[in-house]
């Protein structure tokens, strides 16, 4: 039984070759949309789950009068575990960018984390090789990735072998002790794990890791199941006022942060690298399933129309014999053939732009993954649902019809299932006007981002992460600098903790005359006295920093956002800040402001200028920073790298340029813009595949009401309007059901930004212009073409 209805399946295939091949593209690249984009939402909202406790875990947070951190004191979880019993165990860990060596052989190494022993106690990191027991308990061995095994020993057996750390000035050896995978949906990225042992013995501030005010490692609690999160965080400050006291409690509120909300929820300073958007995901969700329900549309209007356009065929197969059951099946299996050339078709589709869609996305998937038992399976009950949808309804239809009703030419296809076309077809072009307003909106914000002044010169300025191993030396740097500038081709040199693109660090500080204690937690950069002149800011009051003045040393700093901050605290800073003296709390340093400097973004646009504070700190100097001169780049580099290598060949010459890093805050909006435009100009293709199709069927329905008026006196423009209208007024409506929504959805995900152009009107306008553009592009050859027909030989048949 199975063969004839296959076989009658095929033939009916063939025999309206151009509307069948029609239909299963529109299905096909609302399938292939579909897998694309939900693969990305999936790996986006797949961050941090593959741990077994995760639902356990919780990150441990800081929060202030001026912010809200993901670092904290080292020495808070110790003692938490011990004084709180919902706290089962922890781990901190310490991003640290060091020099390692291998033989003879230096590397740059931004990927070490220095860990407690219980980090696996904790973190369900998956260990490929190597001891899995005592893993980090012995302070003298590492865990390394697959990746850095690669990078250090090739194709060896790394377990065993020795590597080498350069832990603040002094190469410490480290066994290694085996292979840890760190997959690239956790949100804690690195190449590294060493204990915390070496790494606090050789630390410049060892004292840090025994401080309650020092912010600089990122903490997780295991908290027992059904804690109260609100009752523990209350302990928590009651916690901090029995052991550091009523300072530090007043100054910070330890506050938790489920781990599954890191990468997409996370909104606070000092996180651990970049974090995704809800707000996009939840936009590509939308846009999946609405491609794929666009497409949906399309196939069931199509195929439903096809079929009852075969009236007199299921008729004559009635006469001779065919039951209702039969006739069910047989287009239910019609269907399901469709329905399944397109899911067959876009797996291949998948395959063969697999590699194309990652470089795209900025993703790293691997086929292994599509193909995957539960996606196989997933995909066939699609493929069967959409078979059943599309072709249950015309077979029950046509099957409960008589036959004379049917030979005679009486079609169940009119007013109602027309009517659900017409309101289906509008659903589609809602479906894509508010893609095309989210691409725009998206795409002109972004641009606006990426080509907004940002208050410094980023061009041509590279950043070269030493470590501090020169940065830190006065002498070393000063050599450094006047090597590089007896070459035109270096305008500047600079050494400071961070640069633009970096989050930067936070000190607390108090102006002369209010007590320690009221004291505020301000952005600090530590930087030379070329800090300004390398990127260019300017100076609004005051002086820059000057080399032949010492007592600069210990002066300070500030820009205009922080000259506001203090004249709010005290208004005898109202007038001018110059000569004020400031405190840093943390390190009991008195200074005085001789300068002000213009705001400038230093981190993401995502965010508010804040105040921010410089000062010489040479410690903490971890970067060179160098500007160089317009002209050929490749020679300026080459210039650069060969002195660098002559002057200090035991650290590696590795840059970067900061106007690429500060773009990466930039990455995920621009991915999302990249996406919704592929998927928008996607969505358009499938609803004018929907539309061509069913244009036909309803012109095939009316072609003897158009026969008719033409007979009566109608002219071919008339017809054409008559039959463009019919489609036009249900795109008008389309758009002005997608502007309200459209509207809502993009301004949600604009309110991310502390920068923002304003929702234009004329984007509104552009994206209902296009789709009426192409729906009445799509319609005019179906309305020209009937427009044209001769009525004698229609009405002749009748």
């Amino acid at each position: 039984m199975i063969y004839p209805l296959i076989a009658f399946g095929i033939r009916s295939f063939f025999k309206n070759k151009f509307y069948s091949a029609l239909n299963v593209m529109g299905l096909m690249l609302g399938f292939l949309s579909f897998i694309f984009i939900m693969f990305y939402v999936n790996d986006e909202r797949a961050f941090d789950t593959f741990h077994q406790k995760g639902k356990n875990i919780y990150r441990l947070t800081s929060a202030s009068k001026e912010r809200h951190g993901a670092i904290t004191p080292y020495v808070w979880a110790r003692y938490m575990q011990n004084d709180l019993p919902e706290v089962e165990n922890y781990v901190v860990v310490q991003k640290l960018s060091l020099t390692t060596k291998k033989e003879e052989q230096v590397y740059a190494e931004e990927g070490i984390l220095a860990v407690d022993s219980t980090f696996f106690e904790v973190f369900d990191f998956p260990v490929q090789s190597g001891d899995s027991q005592n893993l980090l308990r012995d302070p003298n061995k590492l865990l390394i990735t697959r990746e850095a095994s690669l990078k250090y020993f090739g194709s060896d057996q790394p377990v065993g072998k020795t590597l080498k750390i350069n832990l603040f000035g002094t190469f410490v050896s480290y066994e290694v002790q085996g292979v840890v995978e760190c997959p690239k949906n956790s949100h804690l990225q690195f190449s590294m794990l060493v204990p915390f042992q070496n790494v606090k013995k050789h630390a410049t501030y060892a004292h840090a890791y025994e401080h309650w005010r020092i912010h600089f490692v990122y903490t997780y609690l295991l908290m027992s199941i059904g804690f109260d999160k609100a009752a523990v965080e209350k302990k928590m400050g009651d916690f901090l006022l029995h052991h550091a006291g009523e300072e530090v409690q007043q100054a910070y509120q330890p506050r938790l942060e489920a781990l599954e909300d890191i990468y997409l929820r996370s909104n606070l300073d000092f996180d651990f690298q970049p974090r995704g958007n809800l707000a996009s995901v939840r936009i590509l969700t939308l846009v999946a399933i609405g491609i794929l329900f666009m497409a949906i549309i399309n196939f069931v209007n199509i195929m439903s129309a096809r079929s009852l356009r075969r009236f007199k065929e299921v008729g004559i197969r009635k006469i001779l014999g065919s039951g209702k059951r039969l006739l069910v099946l047989q287009f239910m299996t019609e269907s399901f053939m469709a329905s399944l050339m397109a899911g067959v078709l876009a797996l291949v589709g998948v395959a063969l732009l697999f590699p194309f869609f990652n470089d795209f996305s900025g993703k790293a998937f691997e086929m292994a993954e599509v193909f995957q038992v539960k996606n196989i399976v997933l995909a066939l009950m699609v493929i069967l649902g959409v078979g059943v949808l599309s072709g249950i309804y015309p077979a029950l239809a046509l099957a409960s019809f008589r036959p004379i009703h049917l030979i005679g030419g009486i079609s169940s296809g009119k007013s109602k299932s027309i009517w659900s076309r017409k309101v289906l077809v509008t659903l589609q072009f809602s479906l894509s006007a508010v893609l095309l307003i989210a691409t725009g909106v998206i795409y002109r914000q972004v641009e606006y981002m990426h080509h907004k002044d940002v208050g410094f010169d980023q061009d041509r300025v590279i950043v070269i992460n030493d470590s501090g191993q020169i940065s830190s030396s006065a002498t070393r740097t000063q050599r450094l600098r006047e090597e590089l500038m007896a070459n035109n081709s270096v305008l500047a040199v600079s050494a400071s903790s961070n640069y633009p693109g970096q989050q930067s660090w936070a000190m607390r500080y108090f102006p002369d005359g209010h007590r320690p204690e009221d004291s505020h937690s301000l952005s600090t950069i530590f930087a030379d006295h070329d800090f300004l002149q390398t990127y260019g800011i300017e100076i609004v009051q005051g002086r820059e920093f000057d080399r032949s003045v010492h007592s600069d040393s210990g002066a300070y700093l500030i820009n205009e956002s922080a000259a506001r901050f203090f004249a709010g605290l005290d208004s005898t800073w109202a007038y001018s800040p110059l000569h004020k003296r400031l405190n840093w709390y943390s390190f009991d340093k008195k200074g005085e402001v001789i300068g002000v400097f213009k705001d400038f973004n230093f981190s993401s646009l995502r965010n508010n200028i804040d105040p921010l504070i410089i000062h010489i700190y040479p410690k903490n100097f971890f970067t060179v920073q160098l500007k160089l001169a317009t002209g050929d780049l490749k020679e300026s580099l080459a210039f650069v790298a060969k002195t660098w290598k002559q002057l200090f060949p035991e650290v590696p010459f590795n840059y970067k340029f900061v106007e690429e890093e500060f773009s990466k805050y930039l990455e995920t909006d621009r991915k999302l813009g990249q996406l919704l435009q592929l998927f928008a100009f996607l969505s358009i293709v499938v609803g004018m595949l929907g539309l061509f199709g069913l244009a036909s069927f309803l012109v095939f329905e009316m072609v003897r009401e158009i026969s008719i008026r033409k007979v009566l006196g109608a002219s071919e423009k008339q017809i054409v309007w008559l039959l463009v209208w019919l489609f036009l007024k249900l795109v008008l409506i389309a758009n002005l059901l997608a502007i309200p929504l459209g509207y809502y959805l993009i301004d949600e995900w604009l309110q991310g930004f502390a920068y923002r152009l304003p929702i234009p009107i004329y984007i509104f306008a552009w994206a209902s212009a296009l789709t009426v553009v192409v729906s009445v592009g799509t319609v005019l050859y179906h309305a020209i073409r009937t427009a044209s027909i001769n009525p004698v030989k229609i009405l002749s048949t009748e």
